[in-house]
């Protein structure tokens, strides 16, 4: 019997053709992974610049009615024991609602989860303290004053506050003041001076992290003292975007 030449023998895929398939896929959803967290990333840090506008703007109205200060850090002034977001959260959301795991004070770029409960101040968001001062720190015998605007001389150019170290001894929080070399680099200083660089430190959520500003995939997302919010890129801070004018 002659063979049928419709008939053809099925081939089968060699052990090569397999593996290039299966190296093709691979690439494709590593590619398509790669697609998803910058978009994700990218989600974050659109995020975050809208929630620190929002609190530029409640700085201002804080501003407003208390003689054109910029309020503190954290204030402990006749035992108040008051973080930024406790004293500016009113002006957010017409009332204190600050503990909440949805709260503007923390970060959608955060690294780790920022525990709440009744005694937190949930935030990842750090101060700049030459702006912005502590006010349970003495100054010799008197309290630290808050600092006038008028003393800010380039309101776009200083940071009023951006992203946080986070503390996991801390219930994940950041220090609500930075910048923990204020006490090297002054909060004040020379016009020739403000274009040098200012260390980094160790951008890493740890208790060794806490009291310096992260940056995340090269990024410090921050609030400045005019209301606006923009990044920096690592090892683009200044001593300019840290400093005030002169002492208070």
């Amino acid at each position: 019997m002659k063979n049928n030449p419709t008939i053809r023998r099925q081939r089968a895929f060699t052990l090569v053709e397999v593996l290039v398939t299966i190296t093709i896929i691979g690439v494709l959803g590593g590619v398509a992974f790669y697609a998803a967290t910058r978009a994700k990333k990218s989600a974050n840090s659109a995020s975050t610049l809208s929630n620190l506008r929002e609190i530029g703007i409640s700085t201002a109205m804080w501003s407003a009615d208390n003689n054109s200060f910029y309020p503190p850090a954290w204030d402990n002034t006749n035992g108040a024991n008051r973080s930024y977001a406790q004293v500016l959260d009113p002006y957010m959301h017409g009332v204190e609602s600050f503990r909440s795991e949805d709260s503007k004070f923390i970060g959608p770029n955060k690294r780790m989860p920022v525990k709440v409960n009744q005694w937190s101040h949930p935030i990842t968001y750090s101060m700049n303290r030459a702006v912005s001062r502590d006010m349970t720190t003495p100054q010799g015998a008197k309290p630290l004053k808050l600092v006038h605007f008028s003393k800010v001389d380039n309101p776009a150019e200083v940071i009023q506050m951006a992203d946080g170290c986070q503390n996991p001894g801390n219930l994940g929080q950041a220090n609500a003041t930075a910048f923990r070399l204020s006490a090297a680099i002054g909060t004040s200083g020379p016009p020739g001076q403000g274009d040098q660089k200012v260390p980094v430190g160790p951008n890493e959520d740890t208790g060794a992290g806490e009291g310096w500003f992260r940056y995340d995939d090269g990024k410090c997302h921050a609030l400045m003292c005019d209301g606006s919010a923009r990044i920096f890129q690592e090892g683009t801070m200044k001593k300019k975007h840290l400093w005030v004018t002169s002492e208070p």
